[in-house]
């Protein structure tokens, strides 16, 4: 990297330093021999979609990591030197200490790299075998700003929104780990009705959310006073709808559900959980003595996972045969085709029968992967009197829940996914990865 490769037209704008001092870190920076190499890094992974750079330092040399749709990806190794140089550019320039090795260092910074604004989340700290250094990148505005952008199908986007603008009940949305949690609860609360009716949240002052338009922000602050008493201020404002990304301990769980079902308020939290059932397994587990009235109080649970979406310029149709759709629970002659995606050969086996290279079309959209972007799948529990019964009975047991809901057909992350691939968005490899968790 580096040489006389022009340098892009790239720039780290620190943030949370004075301007004078910035712009001398700024200056000296450049002057620093792993300057051009810092900037190609990150303006490679911008360019090819990464939202995750991973740098690991070894006494050997530097490992080069990108995540690009959720897959990581490792490029050619960096010698120590290189790397050294190029992480002393990021530590000096965002006003860090570049000698300090061992412990964690953490600031974020600002860019502008084709015609789109950035911001870029940066962490440092010793690991047993050198340093590793995080980098997350996140675009200033959000491009993801309705439920269809994330994947949702219609219908189920009507019945989520009612559930949102529904009256006294309990609303719980939910991930695994690194599902886009956090989008899913900024995207559904966009979606609500907010105009005509009064949303309050309450959260922790140093990990508030995002301020969005029409709910007003209510904050408490840990060991400064029992969590109940910051949800009573709450209260004041009469709200009609309580936004609570926690319930944050027993007294609050209680004092939220008596709003909800003797106030005829509405609530909304939020749960990181494998699937909906496994949310509504956690609930009760944080929070036994309400058990039944959470049971009682709750109207939904929707659950998100993440998928690549296939490639539109180089994905590939085929014919699924009889057996497939079958074993699929597509009706015959309902789908005519599904798709794989396009994924070249290694260099090394892309040569004729005589062993001599031959050169093989690379998709320029996609660079190759298949896919492009990621999508959601949905799975949304309607919580209707049959299904309360259930959940009264096996709360604590998800995969008791589970086999009642498929009993009285509850679409699953199988079935939602199955749906997608008949549709055209992603592959059965995928639906198939997603399903297992792998």
């Amino acid at each position: 990297m580096g040489g006389d490769v022009p340098l892009p037209a790239l720039e780290i704008k620190q943030m949370g330093i004075a301007r004078d001092t910035a712009q001398g870190l700024s200056i000296a920076a450049r002057q620093l021999p792993g300057y051009p190499v810092a900037l190609i890094v990150l303006a490679n992974a911008i360019a090819g979609r990464a939202d995750r750079i991973l740098m690991d330092f070894s006494a050997q040399g530097a490992v080069l990591r990108y995540r690009i749709d959720g897959v990581w990806e490792t490029l050619p190794p960096m010698d120590r030197p290189t790397a050294d140089a190029a992480l002393v550019v990021y530590k000096k320039i965002l006003g860090l200490n570049p000698a300090e090795r061992k412990a964690k260092q953490e600031t974020k910074f600002a860019t502008n790299f084709k015609d789109t604004d950035w911001v870029v989340s940066f962490m440092s700290a010793g690991v047993p075998n050198g340093e590793r250094v995080l980098f997350s990148i996140d675009t200033k505005k959000p491009t993801l700003k309705t439920l269809a952008d994330l994947g949702m199908r219609d219908p189920m986007a009507q019945s989520f929104k009612a559930m949102l603008n529904g009256n006294n009940g309990l609303v719980i949305i939910s991930a695994p780990p690194t599902h886009g949690l956090p989008t899913l609860w900024r995207v559904a609360l966009e979606n609500a009705d907010k105009f005509v009716r009064d949303f309050v949240s309450l959260e922790s002052k140093p990990d508030a959310d995002p301020e969005m338009i029409n709910i007003t922000q209510t904050f408490y602050e840990p060991d400064t006073a029992p969590p109940l008493s910051f949800f009573a201020k709450l209260l004041l404002k009469q709200p009609d709808v309580l936004v609570m990304p926690s319930l944050l301990d027993h007294d609050v769980a209680e004092s939220v559900m008596d709003q909800v079902l003797k106030q005829d308020k509405h609530a909304i939290t939020r749960m990181v959980a494998t699937d909906s059932f496994d949310a509504i397994a956690k609930l009760f587990a944080m929070y036994p003595s309400q058990s039944k009235n959470i049971a009682k109080a709750l109207t939904g649970v929707i659950n998100q996972r993440l998928i690549r979406r296939l490639c539109e310029k180089c994905k590939q149709p085929y014919q699924p045969n009889p057996q497939l759709l079958q074993k699929l629970g597509i009706p015959p002659g309902r789908v005519q085709k599904l798709y794989n995606p396009t994924i070249p050969p290694p260099p090394e086996q892309r040569v004729d029968a005589k062993g001599n290279p031959i050169e093989i079309e690379i998709c320029k959209r996609c660079n190759g992967r298949g896919y492009y972007g990621r999508m959601s799948i949905f799975e949304l529990l309607t919580v209707d009197d049959t299904m309360r019964q259930a959940i009264l009975k096996y709360g604590n047991n998800p995969d008791e829940m589970r086999k009642f809901a498929k009993q009285h057909n509850h679409l699953g992350f199988q079935e939602e996914g199955i749906l997608a691939c008949a549709l055209g968005s992603t592959s059965l490899q995928e639906v198939q990865k997603m399903v297992s968790g792998k």
